[in-house]
């Protein structure tokens, strides 16, 4: 991710966030505190893209995760391009994560 960003940045010109989710649940949560939750939204509505890593650490946060996606629909609908990463582990003690996704066979062509 980090190397998308910096090729979508130094090389297209786009301004882009690039952070963990939890940083931006942070700024979110500082901004509501604050009452400035609309100049931070606005703010965000300015960049050209955010790519957000870490997804995951939403899994067990439904109101949060209700929240940040909220968000990436308002910033997707103004046309801005919204990139998002998990690298989840395999094994999350107390989970059971099912069998491995393969990649979909390629379709057989005929000629």
């Amino acid at each position: 991710m980090q190397a998308v960003a910096r090729y979508a940045s130094v090389q297209k010109g786009l301004d882009i966030l690039h952070c963990c989710v939890l940083d931006l649940i942070q700024e979110m949560v500082d901004a509501i505190k604050k009452g400035t939750d609309h100049a931070f939204r606005k703010s965000l509505m300015r960049l050209d893209a955010l790519f957000i890593d870490n997804i995951w650490l939403l899994q067990n946060s439904r109101q949060t995760a209700l929240a940040v996606f909220s968000l990436f629909e308002a910033f997707a609908d103004k046309g801005g391009l919204v990139m998002i990463a998990s690298d989840l582990p395999r094994f999350v003690p107390g989970r059971r994560l099912g069998p491995p996704i393969s990649p979909p066979s390629p379709p057989a062509y005929s000629m």
